[in-house]
C-alpha cells in the first residue's frame, strides 16, 4: 500500500494562506481605493463646475453694476438737460454723445433720449424700440417708476430726468440690454428664477444684483454636460495602480512560499527586498509581513516608513499639478527659472501668445519675442537681479503670434529655502496694453473736452457742501475773470439784485437733494464788464462714491442775452412802426374814397371817368381793409384788443361768416358747401371776432383757390370742442411754408399779377384772435396744388 503524501510543514501553509490574504486585502483595498478617488474627483468637478457657474453669475453681476452705475451718469450728465431746451444743438453735441454709448464694456447697448411726452429727440444709432417699448416709457413717464423690467428677453430701463422747473420728469434716458449679450458663455441661461423649472443636469446660481435691479431675481443656468471637467478620468493611473497590485499580490505570493524554506531566506528575501527600494523608486511595493517576528517588525517598519514617503510624494505632486493647472488657467505669461537665470518652464499662455505648440519651440528662443531696441536693458535689469538676488518689476514690448508689439508689465521673484539659498525663479508677465491704450484715450478725451469748455465758453466745478472745497476746471478765467480758491469769492462777483434768487435755488437744491438752475449777473475782476451766467448745478457723489457734493456748470450767455434784448426792442419798435403806419394810412383814405364818389356823381355820363372812379373807390376799400388788418394785429400783438366774452353761438358766427365773404366767393365762381349742426354750439367768446375768425378763413380760401373751384365749410362737435374746419381744393400749402403760415407778412406764392394781394396779415390775426379765446387753430396740406385744410377749436360753454 502506497504511503500516505506528506503533509506540508506548517510554516509552508501558514506561508501560502498569508499569500493568499495578503493578496486578496490588497486587491479589496485597491478596488475601494480607486472607487473612493473616483468618487472624490467626481466631487471636485461638480464643486468646479459650481464655483465656474457662480463666477459667470458674478460676472454678469458685475457688468449690469457698472452698465447702471454708467447709464446713471449718463441721465445725470449736463448734456442731456441742456438738449432737453436746446433742440439746435442735438446734432452738436447730444448726438456724438449718445453714439458713445453703443458698448459699455463690451455689452451692446441701446439708448433712447425721449421728452417728457416720450417722444424721441435723440437715440445712439440702434436698432431702435418699438411699440411695446414706447408703451412702457409712457407708462413710466406716467407712474414715475424708474424700475427696470424684462421684455422678451431684454433687459429695459429708464432714467427719469426731474429738474427744478416741473414736479414731473421732464424727460427720459431709455436702455435696452438683450439678455443673450450678457451671457459668459453661449450655452449658458440667464432670466429670472422662476421662469423655469431647473432641468436635471443644470447648475445654477443667483445673479449678484444691484439694488436698482434686485427685483429682477435673474439666475443663471448652465448645462454641466456643457461645463469642462477640470480632473479628467486617471484611466492610465488606474490602470497601472491595477497592475502593481496585482504584481504586488503575485510577488507577496512567491515570497510568501520562499519564506517558508526558512527564517535566513526570509531575511534574504526581505533584504533584496530592501535594495530594490532605491532601483524602484517610491511607488505602492511593500515588504511582505511574514516569517519571524524579528523579520516581521523590521517589514512593518520599512513599509510605515515607505507609506509616510509614498505619501508626501503624491501630495507633492498634487501640488504639483495643482501649480501648473493654476499657471495654465491664469490669463498672464508664466515662467521659472534655475538660480542661474536660465529658463526651464513657460506656461500655456506662452505658448499661445508666441504661436507655437508646447514643446515644438526651444525654450531658450524666448529671447525672440523681445524688441532687439529693449532687449539689452531687458537682460542687463535680469542679470542684475540674479546677482542681487531681489525682486524685480519692468515694462517691456513683446511680439505676440500676429506679428504686433504688446506692452507687458513682468516681475520676478526669488523662491528661498530656509537657508536662504535661491532655489528657483519666478515671473509673470501681464498684458498691460489694452490698460495703456485707454489711458492714451482718456488723456485725449480730457484734452478735448478741455478745449470745447474754452470754446463755449463754459465751466465746470465740484463743490463739497460739508466740507466747503472746491475743485474747478482749468478755464475757470476764461468765463468768470479770475481763479477762485473758494466759493465765497463767486458771491462777490453776483450782482446785488441776484444774491437772493441764487442762494434760494442753491439752498433748495442742498435741501431736496435735487438740481438748481438761475441766471445771475457776474461783474468780471479783470475788466470790470458785466456778464450773464447761466449756472447749473445738482447733488450727486463725490469721487469716493459716498460724499455728496454739487457739480456745477456755468455758460457765458452775454451775447445771448444781449441779442434776445436787441430782438425784444426791435419787436416793440416793429409794433409801435405797424401802429404809427397804419393811423398814418388811415387819415388820407377818407378823402380820396370822398373824392372817388364825388368824381363818380358828377361825371356819371363820362364812362371813362366813372371806370376810373370806380377803381379808386375799390382800391381804397381794399386799402381801407390792409389798414383794419394791420392795426387789428398791432393792437392785438400789444395786448390792446379786449375780447368782450358772452355766450355765442358758433352756427350764427359761421353763418354771417358766409355771407360777409359770399360776394369774393361768388366773384371767383366757387362751390361753397356749409354744414351747420342741428344744435347749438356755445362758447364763451367775442361774436364779433369769431365772425372776422371765420371771414378770414373763408377770403383766404376763395383767394388762393382757382376759380370755379370747391370749399366746404363745417361745423362739429370733436372730443367735447367746437370745432370749425374750412376746406378748399386751391394752390394747397408747401412743406416749407406750412410751419410758419401763421406769421405775420407770411404768404404763399403769388401770380405775377399780384391777383391774391394782401400782406400776410390775415392768417396771423386769426392765431393770434383763437389764442385769446383759449383755443387752437391748425393748418394742414398734402403739398402745393392740393388743396389745404384750417381748423378751429374752441372750448364748449
Amino acid at each position: 500500500m502506497a504511503p500516505a503524501s506528506r503533509p506540508a510543514g506548517l510554516s509552508r501553509r501558514f506561508a501560502i494562506a498569508a499569500a493568499i490574504l495578503t493578496a486578496a486585502a490588497m486587491l479589496l483595498i485597491s478596488i475601494v481605493s480607486l472607487w473612493l478617488i473616483d468618487r472624490q474627483r467626481e466631487r471636485a468637478n461638480d464643486l468646479l463646475q459650481q464655483r465656474e457657474v457662480s463666477f459667470h453669475a458674478t460676472t454678469v453681476g458685475h457688468n449690469l453694476e457698472a452698465l447702471s452705475t454708467r447709464l446713471k451718469d449718463v441721465a445725470a450728465s449736463p448734456i442731456l438737460a441742456t438738449a432737453l431746451v436746446d433742440s439746435a444743438g442735438k446734432e452738436t453735441y447730444l448726438t456724438p454723445f449718445l453714439h458713445g454709448l453703443r458698448q459699455m464694456n463690451g455689452i451692446p447697448v441701446q439708448v433712447l433720449f425721449t421728452d417728457f411726452e416720450g417722444q424721441k429727440i435723440a437715440d445712439n444709432g440702434g436698432t431702435g424700440f418699438g411699440e411695446r417699448e414706447a408703451a412702457w416709457l409712457r407708462e413710466r413717464l406716467a407712474s414715475g417708476d424708474e424700475r427696470p423690467a424684462l421684455l422678451d428677453g431684454e433687459l429695459v430701463g429708464v432714467y427719469l430726468l426731474r429738474y427744478t422747473r416741473t414736479r414731473t420728469p421732464e424727460g427720459a434716458l431709455m436702455y435696452k440690454i438683450r439678455l443673450a449679450d450678457l451671457k459668459p458663455t453661449p450655452w449658458a441661461v440667464l432670466g429670472p428664477g422662476n421662469a423655469q423649472r431647473p432641468q436635471a443636469r443644470e447648475i445654477s446660481a443667483p445673479v449678484p444684483l444691484p439694488s436698482g435691479l434686485a427685483h429682477l431675481g435673474l439666475v443663471l443656468r448652465e448645462d454641466e454636460r456643457r461645463l469642462a471637467e477640470p480632473l479628467g478620468t486617471p484611466a492610465p493611473q488606474y490602470l497601472l495602480v491595477g497592475a502593481i497590485t496585482v504584481a504586488l499580490a503575485l510577488l507577496v505570493f512567491l515570497l510568501a512560499q520562499r519564506l517558508a524554506l526558512g527564517l535566513t531566506r526570509d531575511l534574504r528575501g526581505l533584504e533584496a527586498f530592501s535594495a530594490s527600494l532605491g532601483d524602484a523608486g517610491i511607488s505602492q511595493q511593500r515588504a511582505p509581513l511574514e516569517g519571524s517576528r524579528e523579520v516581521v517588525s523590521l517589514a512593518g517598519a520599512i513599509n510605515r516608513m515607505l507609506d509616510r514617503l509614498y505619501e508626501q510624494h503624491a501630495h507633492l505632486e498634487a501640488e504639483r499639478r495643482k501649480f501648473h493647472q493654476l499657471s495654465n488657467n491664469i490669463p498672464q505669461l508664466v515662467w521659472m527659472a534655475d538660480p542661474d537665470g536660465n529658463i526651464l518652464w513657460f506656461n500655456d499662455r506662452w505658448y499661445e501668445f508666441a504661436g507655437a505648440e508646447p514643446g515644438k519651440v526651444a525654450i531658450e528662443d524666448w529671447q525672440k519675442l523681445h524688441d532687439p531696441n529693449v532687449l539689452p536693458e531687458v537682460m542687463r535689469r535680469w542679470r542684475q537681479a540674479i546677482v542681487s538676488g531681489l525682486p524685480d518689476q519692468m515694462t517691456f514690448p513683446l511680439r505676440g503670434a500676429d506679428g504686433r508689439y504688446r506692452s507687458f508689465f513682468c516681475s520676478i521673484a526669488p523662491l528661498r529655502d530656509a537657508g536662504g539659498r535661491i532655489l528657483q525663479w519666478f515671473g509673470t508677465c501681464t498684458d498691460v496694453s489694452q490698460l495703456e491704450e485707454a489711458e492714451r484715450a482718456v488723456r485725449y478725451s480730457e484734452e478735448r473736452l478741455q478745449q470745447g469748455l474754452v470754446a463755449a465758453r463754459m465751466a465746470v466745478w465740484e463743490r463739497d457742501p460739508v466740507k466747503g472745497s472746491v475743485s474747478f476746471s482749468a478755464n475757470l478765467h476764461s468765463v468768470f475773470g479770475k481763479h477762485w480758491s473758494n466759493v465765497a469769492e463767486l458771491w462777490e462777483l453776483v450782482h446785488p439784485d441776484d444774491h437772493a434768487q441764487l442762494a434760494e435755488s442753491v439752498e433748495q437744491a442742498v435741501r431736496e437733494g435735487g438740481v438748481y438752475r438761475a441766471t445771475p449777473r457776474i461783474r468780471r475782476p479783470d475788466d470790470g464788464r458785466t456778464i450773464w451766467i447761466d449756472i447749473r448745478g445738482r447733488l450727486g457723489l463725490g469721487p469716493d462714491g459716498r460724499s455728496t457734493v454739487v457739480h456745477a456748470i456755468a455758460v457765458d450767455i452775454t451775447e445771448r442775452k444781449h441779442a434776445e434784448e436787441a430782438l425784444q426792442l426791435a419787436d416793440r419798435r416793429k409794433d409801435e412802426f405797424l401802429a404809427m403806419l397804419a393811423h398814418e394810412l388811415r387819415n388820407p383814405l377818407a378823402p380820396i374814397g370822398s373824392a372817388a364818389d364825388m368824381l363818380r356823381i358828377a361825371y356819371s355820363g363820362e364812362p371813362r371817368v366813372k371806370q376810373i372812379s370806380e377803381i379808386i373807390a375799390r382800391q381804397v376799400a381794399h386799402m381801407r381793409h390792409l389798414v383794419d388788418d394791420l392795426l387789428d394785429v398791432s393792437r392785438v400783438t400789444r395786448g390792446l384788443v379786449k375780447i368782450n366774452r358772452q355766450p355765442t353761438d358758433l352756427r350764427r358766427v359761421a353763418s354771417e361768416a358766409v355771407e360777409q365773404s359770399r360776394p369774393l366767393v361768388e366773384a371767383r365762381r366757387h362751390q361753397l358747401e356749409v354744414a351747420l349742426p342741428d344744435h347749438a354750439l356755445m362758447v364763451d367768446g367775442d361774436h364779433t371776432r369769431l365772425v372776422q375768425v371765420a371771414a378770414n378763413l373763408l377770403n383766404n380760401a376763395a383767394k388762393y383757390t382757382h376759380e370755379g373751384g370747391r370749399i366746404a365749410v363745417v361745423l362739429d362737435e370733436h372730443e367735447g370742442r367746437a370745432r370749425l374746419t374750412v376746406r378748399d381744393n386751391g394752390t394747397g400749402i408747401g412743406p416749407d411754408l406750412l410751419p410758419v403760415v401763421f406769421d405775420l407778412f407770411t404768404q404763399g406764392s403769388r401770380t405775377l399779377d399780384r391777383a391774391q394781394g394782401g400782406l400776410g396779415l390775415g392768417l396771423a390775426l386769426v392765431r393770434k384772435l383763437v389764442e385769446l379765446h383759449g383755443g387752437q387753430v391748425a393748418a394742414s396740406s398734402p403739398g402745393q396744388g392740393q388743396g389745404s385744410t384750417f381748423t378751429v377749436t374752441l372750448p364748449l360753454v
